[in-house]
């Protein structure tokens, strides 16, 4: 009896070791594996989940109340799932210099260029994991035999992080984020279900927080009521991108130039030295969106917008909400233009006119998203003249 557990423990860690082979042949830099009966480890999280739900901090983000659902019922998702292959995908693009961190962070002390989340900045990562994913599923066939799956990148209510975390791959951070020693946090994460039976292959990773607070203190807006626990409904990322309406208005200074997510708790990260760059092309800047200038990102037209985010994960929020978000950029710029060094007056001048141009063209908007927030900002140009 013992020598059949032990042939099988043998024969399951090859399974693992091949699966993981062929996961890392298709560019991923992390696979976590794990049966989905080890789930029952978290006994705590529906207890904590509920209390997050009460506190109402999530927003319009109606769905993660479908979360705790497909916890307690995966076949929901797949029916007969026995296992999931968690992954990761770093991101950073490849013309990323060494001091990344650093040449961030100084972008957001230039009010006239927009912000843009890293991760956006070239193609949709859920397309380009999903494609990943099957041809990752194609692989594992080869090993285990035909085999019944489901390929998840933001796509249905799961808990990824905590698979991740029980599939090895890393710690939740205080900031919310799964965190490796190896990559930080600059990494996508994607999900395969299968109806084929797997052993969990490694133990949980350790917290390494330590007692940093860097992320909890950087936040912009204080969206973090404390470690590991974050107020949705005050964090950027949430603001830009998730939030459908108006953004509340003691809260648009705080946005600053940012006009597409967040990365502030990232690039303050220590572990993030350890990033590493994306290996697909996928994830390189297009459109000259770590440079460009709020002014001319305001000026595009409807037609534009869905032509030069085609293939982003910028398209998903549509062009009103783009215009709204540059609008407050704009605004927090005329009230930061004086600490800013630009190379002339007449280059001053000349951004202050055109932005105070597009802004009163975009007040009389038919969208009341748009012309509220054009509003706003044209007011704090008119206060400086």
């Amino acid at each position: 009896m013992r020598r059949n557990i032990k042939s099988n423990n043998l024969i399951a860690r090859e399974i693992n070791k091949k699966i993981k082979e062929s996961g890392y042949e298709c560019g991923f830099s992390e696979v976590g594996i794990l049966a989905i009966d080890d789930l029952k480890i978290l006994n705590k999280l529906p207890q904590d989940y509920n209390d997050y739900l009460t506190a109402n901090m999530y927003g319009d983000m109606t769905y993660l109340e479908k979360k705790l659902q497909y916890f307690h019922e995966p076949d929901k998702i797949l029916p007969g799932v026995q296992s999931a292959i968690v992954v990761a995908m770093n991101y950073l693009g490849r013309e990323t210099k060494q001091d990344w961190q650093k040449v961030e962070l100084t972008k957001l002390e230039k009010p006239d260029y927009g912000y843009v989340s890293i991760y956006a900045r070239g193609r949709d990562y859920h397309k380009v994991l999903k494609k990943k994913l099957k041809s990752f599923a194609d692989k594992i066939g080869a090993v285990t035999g035909e085999f019944g799956h489901r390929a998840c990148v933001d796509s249905v209510p799961i808990f990824e992080i905590e698979l991740a975390v029980l599939g090895g791959i890393g710690w939740r951070g205080k900031n919310t984020l799964l965190l490796n020693k190896d990559h930080g946090s600059i990494f996508f994460l994607g999900v395969l279900l299968l109806d084929y039976p797997l052993k969990t292959d490694k133990s949980r990773v350790k917290d390494h927080c330590g007692t940093c607070m860097a992320c909890i203190e950087i936040c912009p807006t204080k969206a973090f009521v404390g470690p590991y626990k974050l107020n949705a409904t005050r964090c950027i990322s949430y603001l830009t991108i998730e939030h459908k309406g108006i953004i509340p208005t003691k809260l648009r200074p705080l946005i600053g130039n940012r006009i597409y997510g967040c990365d502030d708790c990232q690039l303050i990260c220590p572990w993030n030295k350890f990033a590493r760059l994306a290996k697909a092309s996928d994830f390189d800047t297009r459109n000259g969106l770590d440079t460009a200038r709020l002014v001319d990102l305001f000026s595009w037209t409807e037609s534009e917008f869905r032509d030069r985010h085609s293939g982003s994960a910028i398209l998903r929020i549509g062009y009103h909400r783009w215009l709204r978000n540059i609008a407050v950029a704009l605004g927090n710029a005329a009230a930061r233009k004086e600490k800013y060094k630009y190379s002339s007056e007449k280059n001053k001048d000349e951004t202050n006119r055109k932005a105070i141009q597009l802004l009163k063209k975009r007040v009389s908007h038919s969208s009341p998203l748009v012309s509220i927030h054009a509003s706003w900002a044209l007011s704090k140009y008119e206060s400086r003249i």
